[in-house]
């Protein structure tokens, strides 16, 4: 019984049964009225034709009286005068009293106040008529055989009903238990009631995004092995060498080691700020941030750099304030200038900009001339350890960009990079 079809079985064919029993109270409330107005009729019409025949007496016998039930008809003194069924051997007339028993059921027929008679009958029933009784045996005949052809009609169009709602659900379990077993290739057929579709759309989606997140992580696992082996095997040639003597122990080659860790330090941490980011737990700290002092602090934190580099930076504001967790902000930002500054050359220039962009968010997007990053690239730069031509010969772990999306999806925007008019590219955070 647990099972959808047979409850959907069982809940159709138990509101049937309601149906039916409702349709049958319904209909024998009705006959029943139907029966007792009928009886009210004939007793108005018996009583009529009592008042007729005392009026008439000594000589009714023309008056159309009802034969299919019993009358006595009895004149003010209590006398019987008249009866279809005969009473002491008469059929109609005589002059026999009504014995007493009698005379206690004996309704009294009055007109203007004054008492005609009485008059006695037997009480109306509606199946008492042969062709009321033919009416009455037909009709239950007719009810019983169109209940069963119902039942039979019905039961058979409720277990496909059920089934039709079942089938696609069971489709839905299997599915899902293989999803649940790592087969990501499976697709649930999306037919069925709405509500079901919906469900089947999504775990299709779902398995879709689960097979594209494996391919993504096995991926970035294979990319991390080769950011790791690469710092690793050089230092492990310099630390052998060294100790086998073939290369002598300098300054230079110490450094060049150092250099090969903060390598390591630099993708470790990228690592684990990207998790730390990732987690459902992380939480952002809104604040009303200064536009203009969050830029000015911006460009502050690398302007030896760009001095170093002859790059120039401009500033520019839309609006004055706006609201973002500060810490996270200057993180994503920073991690643009970073790449706008590797990518930019000598003399070039960098402009950061903030502007609103509705909804109460702001854009915050920084520019740089130079070269332009391929098209068959500009869809991955976000991607995890990404780094395609355009960035493979500058240092980096190759998860800033990933960072600074994953802080605009907490500030619940967006963050996107576009190559510029005339060279150099836009990268800009919508928060």
């Amino acid at each position: 019984m647990n099972r959808l079809f047979a409850r959907t079985l069982m809940t159709v064919l138990g509101a049937l049964l309601i149906l039916v029993a409702v349709m049958a109270a319904a209909s024998a409330v009705g006959f029943r009225r139907s029966l007792d107005g009928w009886a009210q009729i004939r007793t108005l019409q018996l009583e009529e034709a009592a008042r007729q025949i005392i009026l008439r007496f000594p000589d009714p016998a023309e008056l159309p009286v009802p034969e299919d039930v019993p009358l006595f008809v009895y004149d003010s003194a209590g006398q019987l005068i008249w009866s279809n069924r005969g009473e002491g051997g008469r059929r109609r007339g005589g002059s026999a009293s009504a014995p007493q028993g009698v005379q206690d059921e004996l309704i009294e027929l009055r007109e203007g106040g004054r008492l005609l008679g009485y008059y006695r009958s037997a009480q109306m029933r509606f199946e008492n008529d042969a062709a009321n009784n033919r009416f009455l045996n037909s009709l239950r005949l007719t009810t019983w055989l169109g209940l069963a052809l119902a039942l039979i009609i019905s039961v058979p169009l409720a277990a496909v009903f059920s089934r039709s709602l079942s089938r696609p659900a069971i489709a839905l379990c299997r599915g899902l238990d293989r999803i649940s077993r790592g087969d990501l290739s499976v697709r649930v057929p999306e037919r069925g009631a709405e509500e079901l579709t919906r469900i089947a759309r999504s775990t299709n989606r779902l398995a879709e995004q689960l097979e594209r997140e494996q391919g993504i992580r096995r991926q970035w696992v294979q990319d991390i092995a080769h950011d790791l082996r690469t710092p690793i095997a050089a230092m492990r040639a310099q630390f052998e060498g060294m100790r086998d003597g073939v290369l002598d122990l300098s300054g230079e080659r110490i450094g060049k080691s150092l250099r090969e860790l903060s390598r390591l330090e630099s993708l470790v941490a990228d690592l684990e700020e990207l998790m730390r980011l990732e987690s459902p737990e992380m939480k952002v700290s809104m604040e009303e941030i200064e536009a203009d002092a969050f830029i000015e602090e911006i460009a502050g934190r690398f302007a030896a750099e760009l001095a170093g580099r002859g790059i120039r930076i401009s500033e520019s504001c839309g609006t004055d304030r706006f609201r973002a967790d500060p810490g996270l902000l200057q993180r994503a930002v920073g991690n643009f200038i970073v790449n706008a500054i590797r990518h930019t050359p000598r003399g070039g220039l960098i402009e950061c900009s903030i502007t609103p962009a509705g909804d109460g968010k702001v854009s915050i997007s920084v520019a740089n001339s130079g070269e332009p990053i391929p098209a068959a690239e500009l869809e991955k730069v976000f991607d995890r350890l990404f780094r395609g031509e355009y960035a493979r010969s500058s240092p980096g772990s190759g998860l800033g960009l990933t960072i600074a999306r994953r802080i605009a999806e907490l500030h619940g925007g967006r963050a996107a990079v576009r190559n510029r008019e005339g060279g150099g590219v836009i990268a800009e955070l919508v928060v």
